[in-house]
């Protein structure tokens, strides 16, 4: 290409302009791409096209649409210039809308939409309605969206169901959300049914709405069946915060069971103060599922309270070990003076239930709590007895440490002396050979986990997020695969899914652990949608709260096969 002066570049350009030579002006523009004329000679160029009449400047901006311009700036400013213009032309714009040229169509689409023009919107419908371009589609829809108008609902709706494109998908969705409007949520929400490409992306849009009955919307679909539905759900309100947190409250005062856990799970996640009160009072009616028991005091271990005192010294004498541990976790969080009085007469009272509060004290490895509690005579006999009758190995050797830590090493030295031999309480080298990793995204589900399988005789190794198991589990196949169904992020069913890629069920088994009734393995439950877990890949499902037994014989059961 010849270089061009840009002094007679510029000079010739301002000539054509007054004398209004709209066929000269385009023919010396062609030349605006010559590497001769520099961005400030293009920027000047610009400056005086925004100083003549529109009547002039809009075939020259016509033309120069066509031009593939390299530099972004000036491609910017060019756009500047064609909406500074175009305000006020809307004819003119409708008219290089229906125009044959696809460049300038695609302009002028973006113009109408910035400018939120709104007598425009039934001209892009119909251009919906007709075009087949892909291009045209997209934009129009983009358009629509800034503009804003709740009839232009059916046209976006019509758009997304006949198309089965993921950009055209995501647009139209994006466009529903811009509008926004009860009717606009209600289709995003009824149409969401787990099986379609679409469904993350509008929980996601229901997520940019953000009014009242958006975020409504949402809570609702942490009661749907659908895993995938639910964990999307969940990370679009923990995305969302404190905003979300007096609809999810609301919604407790008449959830069922795995709604209210998700509900209380969601609330943790956020942890926002103004959530605290609620799961109190709903731990104040004593419900009777241990799910909802262990979610609510997960919940407080993540929003600490000098209130939840009281509760929490209820927890550590619960029934189920789970829910003894979660409110383990939640007192090292939450240590104040009336915690520590109501545990001390837990202690003190040197039953059943006391050694099973120690016990879950140190099996969760609630260290902090332990400041207050190595003077007390009860609490170190309960203690004894635990690390060297009940704890596994790995467990009792962490409270060694601690113990010589928190300078008690007499102590330590004591209950070393008091622990039978190896061969009388442990499994045998080949036994501890067999490896098996845990997902989970609770800290305490994890040590529970952990500290039963290494009283089993396993090798266990925990993981708190699944994209992490799954890089290890590709270097290094473990003998067995224990995962937790829901989970933010990446859930249970999905992380069985990405294993499935390399590894057979026969290869490696995967037990899944839920508290959803609809997925339990059960008779007497013919809702649980076996196609899915199977095509998952899932070998075997376990139900919280499970007991030591039913976890020991699905492991030997699911290794039998395996070998």
């Amino acid at each position: 290409m010849s270089a061009i002066n840009p002094k007679e570049f510029l000079e010739e350009l301002i000539f054509c302009l007054k004398e209004e030579d709209i066929v000269k002006a385009n023919a010396l523009l062609q030349f605006i791409t010559n590497p001769s004329i520099n961005v400030n000679i293009q920027k000047r160029a610009l400056h005086e096209l925004s100083k003549a009449h529109e009547r002039l400047v809009f075939p020259i901006l016509e033309y120069l649409t066509t031009l593939e311009i390299p530099n972004q700036e000036i491609r910017e400013s060019l756009y500047e210039l064609i909406l500074d213009k175009a305000y006020g032309n809307h004819d003119r714009i409708i008219k290089y809308i229906v125009k044959d040229d696809k460049r300038n169509r695609i302009t002028y689409i973006k113009v109408a939409g910035d400018l939120m023009l709104p007598d425009v919107a039934p001209i892009l419908e119909k251009l919906m309605e007709r075009s087949k371009d892909r291009d045209i589609l997209i934009h129009s829809a983009a358009a629509l969206g800034k503009i804003r108008l709740p009839g232009s609902l059916p046209a976006l709706i019509k758009l997304l169901e006949s198309f089965q494109d993921k950009t055209i998908g995501q647009t139209a969705i994006d466009a529903i959300a811009e509008i926004g409007t009860k009717a606009g949520v209600e289709y995003l929400t009824n149409s969401i049914t787990g099986s379609h490409e679409t469904d993350h992306l509008k929980i996601k849009a229901l997520g940019k709405i953000q009014d009242q009955y958006a975020l409504k919307s949402l809570a609702s679909l942490l009661e749907s069946t659908n895993t995938d539905v639910r964990d999307a759900a969940i990370d679009q309100l923990i995305e969302i915060g404190g905003k979300a947190v007096p609809i999810l409250t609301s919604a407790t005062e008449d959830a069922g069971t795995d709604f209210m856990v998700h509900l209380i799970t969601t609330l943790g996640y956020i942890q926002d103060p103004k959530a605290l009160p609620v799961i109190i009072d709903i731990m104040k009616t004593r419900p009777s599922d241990p799910n909802v028991r262990q979610a609510a005091y997960e919940s407080m271990e993540r929003i600490p309270s000098s209130k939840s005192a009281i509760l929490l010294a209820v927890g550590i004498q619960d029934p189920v070990e789970a829910v003894r541990m979660s409110a383990a976790r939640a007192m090292d969080k939450n240590i104040s003076k009336v915690l520590v009085a109501g545990l001390k007469n837990v202690v003190r009272e040197g039953g059943e239930e006391s050694l099973n509060a120690v016990g879950a004290l140190i099996d969760s490895e609630s260290d902090n709590i332990f400041n207050f509690l190595l003077q007390e005579e009860s609490f170190i006999r309960l203690a004894v007895k635990h690390v060297t009758t009940k704890a596994d190995p790995k467990t009792r050797d962490k409270f060694l440490n601690t113990l010589k830590k928190k300078n008690h090493g007499a102590l330590a030295e004591k209950i070393v002396s008091m622990v039978p031999k190896r061969s009388e309480t442990e499994k045998s080298a080949e036994d501890t050979e067999v490896k098996i990793y845990v997902v989970d995204d609770s800290k305490m589900m994890l040590k529970l986990y952990e500290n039963k399988l290494t009283g089993f005789g396993y090798s266990a190794t925990p993981f708190m997020l699944p994209e992490e198991a799954i890089r290890q589990i590709y270097a290094s196949k473990p003998d067995l695969l224990i995962t937790d169904l829901n989970m933010p992020k990446i859930n249970g069913l999905q992380l069985a899914q990405t294993v499935r890629k390399k590894y057979s069920s026969t290869d490696l088994p995967i037990v899944m652990i839920t508290t959803q009734s609809d997925a339990v393995d059960s008779e007497n439950n013919p809702g649980m949608d076996k196609s899915r877990l199977s095509q998952a890949g899932i070998n075997k499902v376990l139900h919280k709260p499970f007991s030591n037994e039913d976890l020991h014989n699905t492991i030997k059961k699911m290794l039998g096969k395996k070998q």
